[in-house]
């Protein structure tokens, strides 16, 4: 019963670590669609239940704060929506409806931009009627930020992290000790990032008080963090590709009955160890090192056959068999190794068939039926 429930657990969050991303992508309309009817949602209720800030006989306009530039209204954003809408359809019609799309967005953007610059004109002419600059309208001192605006310094910050997600990927794609490590590493670098942004935001206190903002100069290289992701680099291959067995662990020869693909049987020599731990099945299937060994089987057509499946990986893994167009045929349950697991797999017709593994698509392999 606990295997049962570890190998629903399994499964379950299967689906979040390694998603199906064609469904995800076809969803992406839904939830935009989603978004924008929330936000529309929240606009009608916000406007419905505000109410004027000044009251009189009728509706009194807004009045601007003294030194702020409101823009007028404007249809530009609303026809620059529809120019996108056009792009989007044409690239999904092709044809000229994508060059019609282009030319409508462009138009749009024009029209945005001349709206843009006129109001920028109108500023700068109402800077002039009074006599003084319109707020923001003069240029920062050289290198240095507008007074009451803190530039944060330069940082490393990102790269590392970037990096750190990487390693986190790849820990998601072959599992075990390579998705801890990269676990590891997006800790470490959020951590130091965390750690600058509170020393950046106590130096901002601190001008608060003082009036002088010390930006720190140019960082230095972060050496002890590219060391200790350098390290984590190395273990998680190391440990990944078994250069470091496991402790107790040993590899079996690449001979034996679980790399031939036939069913265990009155084997002698090297391969005996091997044999009698596998139950009796028609096929026998090896995930080691994150690929099938053998990677081509063959089984009669017309008749339900079974295969044993071996994970000597710490990682999980399963058998899933396709057909041509990719749809499935079987799909195994996911067994957590080092464990062996028997599938019972229903009658196939002839032909050829992939088969893969759905917590590691790069793991591949050909089933043959005649």
């Amino acid at each position: 019963m606990i295997e049962d429930l570890w190998s629903g657990l399994i499964t379950w969050s299967a689906r979040f670590v390694i998603p199906d991303w064609g469904a995800l992508v076809n969803l992406i309309p839904v939830l935009l669609a989603g978004v924008v009817f929330l936000f529309l949602t929240w606009t009608v209720y916000r406007w419905s239940t505000a109410g004027p800030t000044r009251r009189g006989v009728r509706r009194q306009p807004p009045v601007t704060p003294a030194g702020i530039h409101m823009p007028g209204p404007s249809f530009a954003p609303v026809l620059a929506a529809f120019g996108v809408f056009m792009l989007v359809f044409g690239m999904v019609t092709g044809g000229l409806w994508l060059w019609a799309g282009v030319l409508v967005l462009a138009v749009t953007l024009l029209y945005w931009g001349r709206e843009a610059l006129r109001d920028y004109d109108h500023i700068a002419g109402v800077s002039g009627a009074h006599g003084a600059a319109a707020v923001g309208a003069l240029p920062a001192p050289g290198h240095t930020p507008p007074a009451g605006v803190h530039i944060p310094p330069p940082s490393f910050r990102p790269l590392l992290v970037s990096i750190s997600l990487t390693i986190l990927v790849g820990g998601l794609i072959f599992g075990g000790w390579a998705l801890v490590l990269g676990i590891v590493a997006v800790a470490v670098t959020l951590l130091g990032w965390l750690r600058d942004s509170r020393r950046e935001y106590a130096a901002v206190e601190t001008a608060d008080r003082t009036g002088h903002l010390d930006l720190g100069g140019a960082p230095s290289w972060p050496k002890v963090t590219f060391a200790v992701l350098a390290v984590i680099v190395v273990a998680t291959v190391l440990l990944t590709t078994k250069i470091v067995p496991e402790k107790g662990g040993s590899v079996a020869p690449s001979g034996g009955p679980a790399a031939s693909g036939a069913a265990p049987g009155g084997g002698s020599g090297g391969a005996a160890s091997a044999a009698p731990s596998l139950p009796r099945a028609d096929v026998t299937l090896t995930a080691e090192n994150i690929a099938f060994a053998p990677t081509a089987l063959e089984v009669p057509a017309g008749k339900p056959f079974t295969v044993a499946f071996d994970n000597r990986d710490t990682a999980p893994h399963n058998l899933e068999i396709k057909d041509a167009g990719g749809a499935d045929k079987f799909k195994g349950d996911i067994v957590q190794g080092p464990a062996v697991k028997v599938y019972e797999v229903p009658a196939l017709a002839a032909g050829q068939y992939p088969f893969v593994c759905s917590v590691h698509p790069g793991m591949t392999g050909t089933l043959t039926v005649k």
